[in-house]
C-alpha cells in the first residue's frame, strides 16, 4: 500500500514537472511564419521573421497580418498576432503573444537587407517585452547557385537572451529551394542546429501556385527532430497574386489534431525607380 502511494506521488511529482516545463518553454514563441516558410524561399515582409536577407528580394513593398489560434474548434484561444511592413529591405514588424495564466508577450523585430550581384545579407534585431525583456540579432544571407537553385544561411537568437526564463540559444539554420516552375512551385528543404539539441531537425516542403487571375496556391512542410522523427506538419490554402489571403494548419508529429490554425493576409506592390 506505501509503495503504491510512493509511486503515485513519484508519478505525480514528474507529471507536474512535465507540464512546468512544458508551460515555461511555452512563454517564448517563435513567429507563426517559421513553421510554414523556409529560408530560402521568401519574397515578403514575412521574410523579417525567417530570413531577413530574403527581404532584398525585388524592389517591392509589402504588409502582412496573421492572427493565430491555438486549438481551433469550441476551446480554442487567440494566441498569436503578428504585423509587418517592408519596403526595398527596410522592414519591421510586431508580434503579440497571448499565454496561459494572463501572460503577454509583446516583439519588436527591425530588419535591413541588402543585394549584391545575387548575394543577399540581411540583419534584423528584436527586442522582447512583457513578463521579461531581452534583446537579440538574426543574420541572414541567400544565393541563386543556379537560376533554378536558391541556398540560404541564418544565424539566429545572436546574443543569446533569456526571455521569461528561457534561454534562446543561437541557432545556425541552412536551406536549399528548388524552383522548376520559377515562382509559381517549389520544393525546399533546411536543417537546424544548435547548442541545445532540442532545437535541432530538418524540415522538407513545396508549395505550387495554379496560373491564371485567382492564383490558387497550396503548400505543405513536414518537420522533424535530428532523429528524423516527426515532429510535426503543417497545410496551407491561398488564394491572390498581388493580395493574397491564406489559412494555415498545424499539428503535432502524430497528426491526431489540429494544433494551431493561421488566417493570414499580404498585399505587395512592386515599388517604382
Amino acid at each position: 500500500m506505501e509503495g503504491g502511494r510512493a509511486v503515485r506521488r513519484s508519478g505525480g511529482q514528474v507529471g507536474l514537472l512535465v507540464l512546468l516545463a512544458a508551460g515555461g518553454s511555452a512563454q517564448v514563441a517563435p513567429n507563426r511564419a517559421t513553421a510554414y516558410l523556409h529560408p530560402s524561399d521568401l519574397a515578403d515582409a514575412r521574410a523579417l521573421w525567417v530570413n531577413p536577407a530574403g527581404l532584398a528580394r525585388g524592389l517591392e513593398a509589402s504588409v502582412n497580418a496573421d492572427v493565430t489560434v491555438g486549438d481551433p474548434g469550441a476551446a480554442g484561444r487567440l494566441r498569436q498576432l503578428t504585423l509587418g511592413f517592408n519596403s526595398r529591405g527596410l522592414s519591421v514588424g510586431y508580434q503579440r503573444d497571448i499565454f496561459d495564466g494572463g501572460l503577454r508577450g509583446h516583439t519588436y523585430r527591425a530588419g535591413l537587407a541588402g543585394a549584391y550581384h545575387g548575394l543577399g545579407i540581411g540583419i534584423a534585431t528584436t527586442l522582447y517585452r512583457g513578463a521579461a525583456s531581452g534583446t537579440s540579432w538574426d543574420l541572414g544571407l541567400t544565393y541563386p547557385l543556379q537560376p533554378t537553385l536558391a541556398a540560404a544561411a541564418v544565424i539566429a537568437n545572436i546574443g543569446q537572451p533569456t526571455i521569461r526564463g528561457v534561454r534562446l540559444t543561437t541557432t545556425y539554420i541552412t536551406g536549399l529551394s528548388w524552383r522548376p516552375l520559377g515562382p509559381r512551385a517549389a520544393l525546399s528543404a533546411d536543417a537546424r542546429f544548435s547548442s541545445d539539441t532540442t532545437q535541432e531537425g530538418y524540415a522538407v516542403g513545396g508549395r505550387w501556385s495554379a496560373p491564371g487571375r485567382l492564383a490558387v496556391s497550396v503548400l505543405a512542410r513536414l518537420d522533424t527532430d535530428r532523429h528524423l522523427r516527426r515532429t510535426g506538419l503543417t497545410v496551407g490554402l491561398s488564394v491572390g497574386v498581388r493580395d493574397v489571403l491564406g489559412v494555415i494548419a498545424s499539428t503535432p508529429g502524430d497528426v491526431s489534431r489540429i494544433q494551431a490554425a493561421s488566417l493570414y493576409g499580404v498585399t505587395t506592390r512592386t515599388a517604382r525607380r
